[in-house]
Formats: C-alpha cells, structure tokens, sequence
C-alpha cells in the first residue's frame, strides 16, 4: 500500500488500488483490532453509510468512490511514519544517567521534540526511564502527557498535519508553520508552570543533543524539500524521506532484528489507526455528500467563519475530546460543514491542529494519555482533574494566537 500510493501520487495514477490495499489489510487485521476501536469504527463508518444511503437518493453530484479513498494520504503518511520507530535511540545513544533531578525543562523539550518526529514511541523512550517501580507521579505525567501531543500544532510528522491539508484545501504548510509554533510554545509554558506548581524533585530524562540529530534533520529536510519542490505535499515528502531516513540513522548493532519486527509487528499494530480513519473518511464523505445534495445547504448560526468562530470552534473540539470522541472526528465534521463559507485555509488548519494538540494533550481518554494510564499506573479520574485547568487556560492561549493572527494579517 505505501510504495503503491507513493507511486501514485509521484506519478499521478489512480489512487484507489492503493486505497482498495488500505481496506483489504484493514479487514485482514479486523480481528485484531481492541473491541473500543472496533465498535468506533463500526458507529463512524455506519454513520457514513447511512448519509452515503440518503445522497444517493438525492441524486448527490458526488462519487460514492470518495468515501473509500478521502483518506488514502493520510494512511500513506501513516505507515511512512511508522518506520521512524526504527531510528529510537539505544540506550547508548540517550544520556548515560538514567535519572536525573532538576532536568523538567530538558525532559519537556526533549519529549516534545523527540516525539514531533518518531510520535508515541517518545512517550514509551521517556517513560520507561523515568518511572519509579513501574509508576509515574503526577509532575512526570504532566509534562509526558501534554508536551508529546503539543507537537500536533506544528510538526509535519504528526498525522494531525496530513489531516489539517487534507480537510482545509489551500492549505499552505510554511504558512502555517509560525502559528502552529506559536500555540505549541504558549502550551509548552503552561505545561512547565504547572509542573513547577505541583513541587518536589523533578525525575527527569533529557536527552543528549546527538540524540535530537534525528528530528532536527527530518525537520530540516521538510521544510527545504517543500521550498525547492512546491508540488510535492507534505504527507508524500514524509512518506518517502521517513523510511530513507529511519533506516539510514537507527543503530547498526540490531538493524536487521529492527527491521523484521517493523514488518512483523509495526506495521501491523496500525490496524486500529488504519481503522479510525477509513471510518471517519466514509462519515466525512457522507456527510459532504449529503450536504451537496442539499439545496441552498445548511443554515448555520453565522454566515462567515473567523477567528473568533474558530477559537469557539475549537472548544467544541477540545469538548468532544474530554468525552471520547477523538479530535479527528470533529475535523471530518466541521470541514464539510464549513466548506460552504471559504474558509480561510491557515486559519481553519490553525483550528484544527490546536484542537487535536490540545485535545489529545488534555483528554483522559486520547491514545497517548491511555497509553501512559495503563502502562505506568496513572488512574484515569486523576489525569482528567489535573487537566481540566490545563484544557481551558490552554483554549484561551490559543485565542490570544487567533487574535494575533487576525492582528498579523
């Protein structure tokens, strides 16, 4: 699927092969899948089926082959970015003390920029060596578990990106790039405050500046390969550097055993994303269809769409998040719901990057802050009271980068 749909995109073929893959393997790994993501599944893709059911009757303009193939670049970037897993620092490569106190504001950054480019596997690098009997106290779980998802303002390796391009068309990366750093860096502050606020002796696990050679490259090379060639996207840059790159910088003493489990396990364990978002593109592809449908189209509460309709937006979003429905849900939503309006693009795409960076950062049950309860002992009800505070003073800080963009431009 990923060398076909690179293939595709480079050479302007057909992409539904690709995407045909995408389903099959996903079907194939249907069994596998938790029983939370299968029943999410099973709700946004029958939820898209019946929209898909009423435009067709409506005589929608639209082809009922978007709905398998809306997300295709998405799940192409997916797996692209998977491989980045292989180029985890070994334990020599990371700072010779395994503990060390007064290192929060190391620890903060180095989570953050780590996890910008290798994502979840930055969590797990982090945590394992930071916890105390298998366990993580709540300064530790403050910075893991907020300043890894604020990377989603900004980092083009964050599958938040490809769907901010994908559903906010005209969407410019370098364009958006400042205020996705100017969120991230707002949140980074609180996330620190808050942490000082708690006390105590921080346990941290800066990195050593060799082992930020990674993203810092992969960073470099984004931005350098989109100003030299515009007509390649973001997702299909990523797509094919991250491969290249994982394998050229991961440690040569188990390079073959990396490998192997990559195509053994790695790949396979994108099932449940794999899932999620071929649910949501059939759901976002109804709802747009059946909107097409529609004769003068729906009539929402405002007739343009601006900063403050985005910061309102956005606490939709954050909202949502909180009570499980993931922020990648609310994008497919809103986006055929805004359509209609022109949207500002960078604006929209600002909207929907803080709402993924802030919701998943802040929600008890985004992946991320799951994946930190189960593996190190941390009660779900205790994340939600700690980041109840953090959510709110968080969307009103991204209001003040809506104004200052509306400011700016």
């Amino acid at each position: 699927m990923l060398v076909l749909s690179v293939a595709s995109s480079l050479l302007n073929w057909p992409i539904w092969p690709a995407a045909a893959l995408s389903w099959f393997a996903t079907l194939r790994l249907g069994r596998q899948l938790p029983r939370t993501s299968r029943r999410q599944a099973l709700l946004l893709g029958g939820a898209g089926v019946g929209f898909w059911v009423v435009a067709l009757f409506q005589d929608t303009p639209h082809s009922l082959l978007s709905a398998l193939v809306i997300n295709q670049t998405l799940l192409m970037m997916f797996a692209g970015i998977s491989f980045l897993s292989l180029a985890t620092p070994s334990d020599t490569s990371v700072s010779s003390s395994r503990r060390q106190q007064g290192s929060l504001l190391g620890t903060l950054f180095g989570v953050h920029l780590f996890g910008a480019v290798i994502n979840m596997s930055a969590l797990f690098l982090f945590g394992d060596r930071m916890q105390r009997r298998g366990q993580l106290d709540r300064q530790q779980m403050i910075v893991l578990g907020r300043a890894f998802p604020a990377a989603a303002a900004w980092s083009p390796f964050f599958v938040a990106m490809g769907v901010a391009l994908t559903y906010a068309p005209g969407l410019d990366f370098l364009s958006l790039l400042p205020w996705g750093l100017a969120a991230a860096f707002l949140l980074l502050g609180l996330v620190a405050m808050d942490a000082y606020r708690v006390g105590g002796d921080f346990i941290g696990f800066p990195l050593q500046v060799n082992a930020l050679v990674l993203p810092c490259t992969l960073a470099v090379s984004v931005v350098l390969i989109h100003h030299w060639w515009p007509g390649l996207s973001i997702p299909l840059i990523i797509s094919i550097i991250s491969p290249l790159f994982a394998i050229l910088l991961m440690p040569g003493n188990d390079r073959l055993s990396r490998l192997r489990d990559q195509c053994n396990e790695g790949l396979p364990r994108l099932a449940p994303q794999f899932a999620l978002f071929l649910a949501a593109g059939v759901l976002s592809s109804g709802l747009a269809a059946i909107l097409a449908s529609w004769p003068g189209g729906p009539d929402l509460p405002f007739s343009r769409f601006d900063e403050w309709h985005a910061w309102l937006l956005l606490g939709l979003i954050v909202a949502l998040a909180f009570v499980g429905i993931h922020p990648l849900v609310g994008v497919t939503t809103l986006a055929p719901l805004l359509s209609p309006l022109s949207p500002d693009p960078t604006l929209l795409g600002m909207m929907f990057l803080m709402g993924w960076a802030l919701g998943t950062g802040s929600s008890p049950l985004s992946g991320s802050n799951l994946a930190l309860s189960v593996r190190y002992g941390v009660k779900a009800k205790d994340i939600m009271r700690w980041n109840l505070p953090y959510a709110l003073i968080g969307w009103l800080l991204c209001g003040v980068v809506f104004a200052a963009h509306n400011w700016l431009t």
